[in-house]
């Protein structure tokens, strides 16, 4: 039993409630009750449960209506429904939709608590100041989204699985990449980055490489490799990677050792989880990403939500970021300077957040930080990041056409069509970014 975990009980009897409580109290468990579907919703937003077990037949919301609610919200949460004999068919039918496990009223004592145990080893703790959830606290957030993707990510911690990560740049890609790290058994091997951008195409090649020993499968042996801004993989290197990605998903064992095709070159295996500032769906279908890779990576897929998506962490971070940059003085933010965060756009994400927080930090003499500080950081920085975008948008541009090239092997009709641009239009966007399409020629196998 996970002793402490948090379980949420709800029924529109209060006896039942009582009963409950207090057994599963009695259990070392930490209770929280409800005595309607509507409370329920909002005591599960503020505690987080790892469990909710609930009353089927309640007033206007009742079991089922919960569930459903909570299925949207938050698609791992196991969820206990008591029903009474007359009522067993409906349980039935919620078993088939996803609720965890039903119980029929009157239930022994002791089958409510192997059922409660049984579904807290499926939902792990997720509260920050719990030790078992030691993994997660550099993802500081109360939004139900972030919560529901972080029980995603410690289960893919606990099975290995390669895992594709996707959101928008300064949303925690890598924070969350080390958090499954951390998580995981494989906590005590490396956690090994691999950013694809820095490296030319023949440089991935041989970084993929089983044959080489200082390649990045050898680096991460047993542990992770993270691979970053997955999407500008060269063709060669995104193929080396497919057949090491797929001989490893054909191991019984995830920390078995990989073979290349002639099983001479044996290494450990390495978790991998890849990331992309947007979905890989596009890339795919212009033939720019290994449609076998994407398929083989997306089968696990966590979205990261921009922080405009999440306001309500806004108050939260800000608190953490500023005790972070000056732990020997208590700063805090004025009321008016919270709301203008709030208000925030945060192109950036949660590392644009934290970039303001150092530098308001940095500027304020007083302990708590005034409105007109924030505002002024704030559109400092945002005029930084207008300046950045034509710079990001001219090097995304020419990434593209790199890819593109590389994927028609410098074939211009090719690669135009692709773009749904004329050859004219085509070749003028070559020489704006000083490329010739004759040196890809050589480089396509």
């Amino acid at each position: 039993m996970d002793d402490g975990a948090r379980i949420l009980i709800v029924d529109d009897d209060p006896d039942m409630l009582h009963l409950i409580g207090v057994r599963l109290s009695a259990a070392g468990y930490r209770i929280s009750q409800a005595d309607s579907g509507e409370a329920a919703l909002v005591s599960f937003r503020q505690q987080r449960p790892q469990l909710v077990i609930t009353d089927l037949r309640m007033g206007e919301m009742d079991g089922l209506s919960l569930f459903e609610h909570l299925q949207k919200e938050a698609p791992t949460m196991p969820v206990i429904i008591l029903t009474a004999h007359g009522t067993i068919p409906d349980a039935v039918s919620a078993t088939r939709r996803g609720v965890f496990s039903f119980l029929t009223k009157p239930f022994d004592g002791q089958e409510l608590l192997r059922r409660t145990a049984d579904a807290i080893r499926l939902s792990p703790a997720l509260d920050p100041e719990n030790d078992a959830a030691h993994w997660r606290k550099a993802l500081i957030t109360v939004n139900v989204r972030m919560e529901e993707l972080l029980r995603q990510a410690l289960r893919i911690s606990e099975e290995s699985r390669t895992t594709l990560l996707v959101g928008p740049a300064g949303s925690g890609k890598s924070t969350l990449a080390k958090a499954i790290h951390k998580a995981g058994r494989r906590a005590e091997h490396p956690f090994v980055t691999l950013s694809c951008t820095d490296f030319p195409a023949t440089e991935q090649e041989q970084l993929l490489s089983l044959n080489n020993p200082d390649g990045v499968f050898a680096e991460a042996a047993n542990g992770l490799l993270y691979l970053q801004d997955i999407g500008t993989l060269s063709p060669l290197a995104q193929s080396r990677l497919f057949q090491l990605l797929f001989a490893q998903m054909q191991a019984k064992d995830p920390l078995h050792r990989i073979c290349t095709p002639n099983k001479r070159n044996l290494a450990p295996a390495a978790q991998v989880i890849a990331s992309s500032p947007r979905p890989l769906d596009r890339a795919v279908a212009e033939g720019s990403f290994r449609s076998d890779l994407f398929y083989l990576l997306s089968g696990s897929t966590l979205l990261i939500p921009p922080l405009n998506e999440r306001p309500e962490d806004i108050p939260i971070l800000a608190k953490h970021f500023l005790t972070e940059v000056t732990p020997e003085k208590s700063l805090s933010l004025a009321p008016e300077a919270l709301s203008a965060l709030q208000e925030g756009r945060w192109p950036g994400n949660v590392r644009q957040l934290k970039n303001v927080l150092n530098q308001v930090a940095k500027l304020s003499l007083t302990p708590i930080i005034p409105e007109a500080i924030v505002r002024r950081v704030m559109r400092d920085f945002e005029e930084d990041c207008l300046t950045a975008f034509d710079d990001a948008r001219r090097d995304f541009e020419r990434e593209y056409l790199i890819r593109l090239l590389e994927t028609t092997g410098g074939n211009v009709a090719h690669a135009a069509r692709v773009a749904q641009r004329n050859r004219t239009e085509f070749y003028k966007l070559l020489a704006r970014h000083g490329l010739d399409p004759g040196s890809f020629k050589q480089s396509f196998r």
